[in-house]
């Protein structure tokens, strides 16, 4: 539990320098970006925290395509997009995840309305994030390889996936 009282305080604590600027700028053309930027700044920060995480470890690896694995890092969470759910109902949904996971993904639903239905969706976009950001990004004509990645990194490990995913996944349950 303090890995997520941690993020808590991440996200209220969430800043982005210019250095970070950078770096998005540097591994995201600007259509890419502007996926990035339409994210809340809690949900940016992570995305950067797994970008460096997941080049320290890509350092240690042979055969690793550090630009696709650094571009999916940035682009893993793209599904959230700010405005779409508050801080509180992330909070509430990690919580209901963590404490009673099988009741929460039954209880989800797309949509948004009054305060139940703010979380049923808050829970909606929880758990199924990575195929809405995949599925915005195939739509947008980006690469089936980095489409593939966010859409697969909350997914189990298989035989014969990339090394790109691994790391991904690797760096985000650091982060």
């Amino acid at each position: 539990m303090s890995k997520r009282i941690k993020q808590v305080v991440a996200a209220v604590t969430a800043r982005i320098s210019e250095t970070d600027r950078q770096f998005v700028e540097r591994y995201l053309d600007p259509a890419a970006a502007a996926f990035f930027w339409q994210m809340n700044l809690p949900d940016q920060r992570h995305a950067l925290n797994v970008a460096y995480t997941a080049g320290e470890l890509a350092a240690k690896e042979k055969d690793v395509d550090q630009e696709l694995l650094l571009t999916c890092a940035l682009l893993h969470d793209i599904g959230k997009i700010k405005g779409d759910v508050s801080v509180a109902d992330k909070i509430i949904t990690v919580i209901l995840d963590t404490l009673v996971p099988r009741w929460a993904k039954s209880w989800q639903r797309l949509g948004r309305g009054g305060k139940v239905a703010n979380l049923r969706h808050a829970m909606y976009i929880y758990y199924h994030h990575a195929a809405r950001g995949a599925a915005m990004l195939e739509a947008a004509g980006l690469d089936r390889r980095i489409t593939g990645i966010v859409a697969r990194h909350h997914e189990a490990p298989a035989d014969g996936e990339p090394v790109e995913l691994t790391l991904l996944r690797a760096a985000d349950s650091l982060n």
